[in-house]
């Protein structure tokens, strides 16, 4: 199948006097659960620090989109090289209209340092009467300290009234998940939105917004 797309994880070797580093050598390969033409299964991908959960999108054209999520199975601190990860759980995201096509859903991704906060953007969410207007998702990680998966905790959509802004179309999050950059490639203006972070969600308090035309 064309486009399926998989996942290559390589380790940094130490050389053989055991005082150098040599070179990247492959360790593991990871596929999607249910791989399938034209899904391209690695779209965008991004991992904790310490390696051990994995976020990796698949993105098709004319495809709702979605995330899986990977956690590693493999002991971490044995010096083992056979790694293994195993599928959690596949996120998915829904228009303001219940559906699900086109949303793009994993089109970018950012995680915090240490895993706890994922943010997912869907540049082509549709709002009632603004096609492509964009929204970003808001995950917590073992929200409720009984499961290791992520659970939705807030949803938001796009702050201007433009149709095709493509917001969520890139993302970036500071190392202890208490701002989040959010860009929309079509939008009019060029902006870059800052938002702080509250004890449980995202608003708008002291936001910047940077216009550069």
């Amino acid at each position: 199948d064309t486009d399926t797309g998989r996942i290559y994880m390589y380790e940094w070797g130490v050389g053989e006097d055991d005082s150098t580093y040599s070179s990247w050598s492959q360790c593991l390969v990871i596929t999607s659960s249910d791989p399938g033409e034209g899904k391209r299964f690695g779209h965008r991908l991004e991992a904790n620090d310490n390696g051990d959960i994995l976020a990796v999108s698949s993105v098709a054209p004319g495809q709702a989109g979605k995330v899986e999520i990977f956690i590693r199975t493999s002991q971490s601190n044995d010096d083992s090289t056979n790694h293994s990860f195993a599928l959690a759980q596949t996120l998915e995201g829904t228009s303001a209209d219940g559906s699900s096509l086109n949303t793009q859903f994993g089109e970018s991704l950012a995680m915090s340092k240490d895993g706890t906060t994922l943010i997912v953007g869907a540049p082509g969410s549709d709002k009632t009467d603004q096609p492509d207007a964009g929204a970003i998702y808001y995950y917590k990680w073992n929200a409720d300290d009984s499961t290791n998966t992520y659970t939705l905790q807030q949803t938001i959509n796009a702050p201007d009234g433009q149709t095709n802004m493509n917001f969520g179309s890139t993302l970036d999050i500071n190392d202890s998940a208490t701002r989040i950059v959010i860009g929309a490639e079509r939008l009019s203006n060029n902006r870059e939105m800052k938002f702080d972070s509250g004890e449980t969600t995202f608003d708008l308090q002291d936001t910047t917004i940077v216009d550069t035309n």
